[in-house]
């Protein structure tokens, strides 16, 4: 589910359920926080690189989503992604090829560099299933793209390409498709080789700057998020993508 390799300083992570185009299913989720964690405890590693192949990540998994009622995703605090890399002190660089939509756009959107191929397509296309971002889509995205932007790509749902996802601000850069991960390894490499706690101090300092009332929107999203559950949208929204 969850390959890791390092290089040197660098921790690669590599999201491994091609089946499902690394769908984030509750169990790959955790395998994901308990790795994160792992490494964060490592003294020898100094970067995280994310990446997930050919696709990086289609999203939440639908078809186990499609089960959960509301009072189970209220009582699990469900979110339908992973919070770890978030909150990981250590630089994230990811490298993005194919999809990066739902829940793989808020796997980016914790990362601090994120290097995609040039074919590579990013969005929140929840709105067509009927919800919301839950694990910080709306939150993290409005902050790094801005207010219009950001209703544009969430209440339309549509997929920006990696030209367009630069441009705006979601991602730091384009390379030729299949070298986002020699790129995003190089980068890697260059920031594990800096002063470790100036980097530290320059990744916190930097977050503070784009984050103030952050938790309080993360918040109120994953409540919204919640909620939907209990609408009939959401599960008529699962029903006609999986018929479809």
């Amino acid at each position: 589910m969850i390959d890791v390799a390092n290089s040197g300083a660098v921790a690669l992570i590599t999201l491994s359920r091609p089946e499902a185009r690394n769908a984030l299913s509750r169990a790959l989720i955790a395998a994901i926080a308990a790795t994160v964690k792992e490494i964060e405890a490592d003294p020898d590693i100094k970067v995280l690189l994310l990446t997930g192949g050919s696709t990086f990540c289609a999203g939440a998994d639908i078809v186990e989503m499609r089960d959960i009622g509301v009072l189970e995703a209220l009582s699990g605090d469900f979110s339908g992604c992973c919070d770890a890399l978030a909150n990981c002190t250590k630089p994230v660089v990811a490298a993005v090829e194919g999809y990066a939509i739902g829940g793989g756009c808020e796997l980016i959107e914790m990362c601090d560099i994120v290097v995609a191929g040039e074919s590579a397509r990013f969005g929140h296309p929840e709105i067509g299933l009927g919800t919301l971002s839950g694990g910080g889509g709306t939150q993290r995205l409005a902050r790094a793209v801005g207010r219009a932007k950001a209703m544009d790509l969430v209440l339309t749902g549509r997929l920006v390409t990696a030209s367009e996802a630069e441009r705006i601000g979601l991602i730091s850069r384009v390379v030729d498709t299949g070298k986002a991960l020699e790129a995003a390894l190089e980068i890697a490499t260059l920031v594990a080789s800096r002063a470790p706690f100036a980097v530290r101090f320059a990744k916190e300092s930097v977050d503070q700057a784009v984050s103030v009332g952050l938790e309080g929107g993360l918040r109120l999203e994953r409540r919204l998020f919640h909620l939907s559950f209990a609408t009939g949208e959401f599960h008529d929204g699962l029903q006609s993508y999986l018929a479809r």
